[in-house]
């Protein structure tokens, strides 16, 4: 709820030269704070009770002839009150917000997802922003939020900056995004497959029969202004946008639409709520009407789950030592987040599972183009072949066998406790 903190008091009646007189240090006292624009920058001062200046500061502004100026405070309780600076021209528009202690005018930075400096100017217009909180006595917070049409209808993103002593940073809990009203999640990203797709990839052989299954994935963009079910079957794709979303933390109901048919998806959420693990789908028939989940939920006890597929089948079945006919040992290594790529002694490679080609189940493509690509054929968990391919076109589009097999046998079988 916005609280109409923006405090404009005293604002002068020129707009290129206002005032704002405001406690800002919390000492029970109003400052007087002014500004005054210049080419590039805007000039502040800080005026005591008395009118003593006690400090200056110069603030981002456009770099034109007529810039108009606006300042507004978001209180924070007994630390004062922050000061918010916009500069503008038909052109640009410069934020930056300030913060007054012992007797120092010092710039707060305002950082948004993954602690990225927002950029001091933009087009005018395309936010607005106000002071809020979320509780009499909570430290303000600013908020910003714009609207604007898109390719799946109306979009409005809400970001809000929560005050944190030296920097305002953006708060995931209170920030996001709709389309059409509809509130897009920030979930786990993952591909989630059928309970039948699944039983083949933890039997570890001739995984190209998953292929013969759907797969669904949620495609949850909020700068984008796309919500949508995503799924893949033997006929082709198709994508559901989604209409509706209810449900608390643990549990969401989503409502879609696609040919005349009305989806519901029932999502269950682990974790922090962000985590679908469970699927189910109704509406759409046979062969989608389903349950659906990540690789790694259902697989004995663990709750751990991977993006793909093939990175669950990267950390929990490739990742060992493994034993050549000559009795050499082969170290496999995941390395860096999903999606893995796997280190075979000094060589990186990426995996492809959507173009290996039967017999084989992956392909390895090296990192440097020297390097050698191989297939890999698994047959149980602790036994794989691995064939060395002669890969062309863009992005190994063919793949053919370039030797004889190879079989390699762990060192140190594997048990999979069901």
């Amino acid at each position: 709820m916005l609280l109409g903190l923006a405090l404009i008091l005293a604002l002068a009646a020129d707009p290129l030269s206002p005032t704002l007189a405001v406690d800002l240090d919390g000492d029970g006292t109003e400052e007087t704070v002014t500004a005054a624009p210049a080419r590039g920058a805007v000039r502040l001062e800080v005026r005591d009770s008395g009118g003593k200046k006690v400090a200056k500061a110069k603030a981002p502004a456009p770099a034109g002839d007529v810039v108009q100026v606006e300042l507004t405070a978001g209180p924070l309780g007994s630390p004062g009150s922050l000061i918010e600076v916009t500069a503008s021209t038909d052109a640009s528009e410069c934020v930056s917000v300030w913060r007054f202690k012992d007797r120092v005018l010092a710039r707060l930075p305002i950082r948004g997802a993954a602690g990225r400096h927002l950029p001091d100017c933009g087009r005018p217009g395309e936010w607005t922003r106000a002071w809020e909180r979320e509780a009499e006595g909570r430290p303000s917070a600013l908020v910003r939020e714009r609207t604007e049409k898109v390719e799946g209808g109306v979009l409005r993103v809400r970001e809000v900056f929560a005050f944190a002593g030296f920097s305002l940073d953006e708060d995931p809990r209170r920030s996001g995004s709709e389309i059409n009203g509809v509130p897009i999640p920030s979930w786990y990203r993952a591909i989630f497959y059928s309970r039948p797709a699944l039983e083949i990839l933890y039997g570890r052989f001739d995984l190209s029969r998953m292929r013969s299954q759907p797969t669904l994935s949620i495609e949850a963009h909020r700068e984008r202004g796309v919500f949508a079910l995503h799924f893949t079957g033997p006929g082709g794709e198709f994508t559901a946008p989604v209409e509706s979303s209810e449900g608390q933390k643990a549990k969401a109901t989503l409502g879609a639409r696609v040919e005349g048919k009305t989806v519901r998806a029932s999502v269950s959420l682990g974790g922090d709520g962000s985590v679908p693990y469970e699927i189910e789908v109704e509406g759409l028939g046979a062969p989608f009407d389903q349950i659906y989940a990540p690789a790694g939920s259902w697989r004995g006890e663990s709750r751990e789950i991977f993006p793909t597929a093939a990175d669950e089948v990267a950390a929990e079945d490739l990742a060992g030592i493994w034993l050549d006919p000559g009795g050499k040992n082969t170290a496999i290594a995941t390395e860096g987040a999903p999606p893995y790529r796997l280190r075979l002694g000094k060589e990186l490679y990426a995996m492809d599972m959507a173009r290996a080609q039967p017999p084989l189940d992956l392909l390895l493509l090296p990192a440097e183009p020297s390097g050698r690509p191989w297939g890999i054929v698994l047959r149980g968990p602790n036994t794989l072949e691995r064939v060395p391919l002669a890969c062309t076109g863009q992005g190994a589009a063919e793949c053919r066998a370039e030797g004889p097999r190879e079989k390699l046998r762990r060192l140190g079988a594997r048990m999979n406790v069901r």
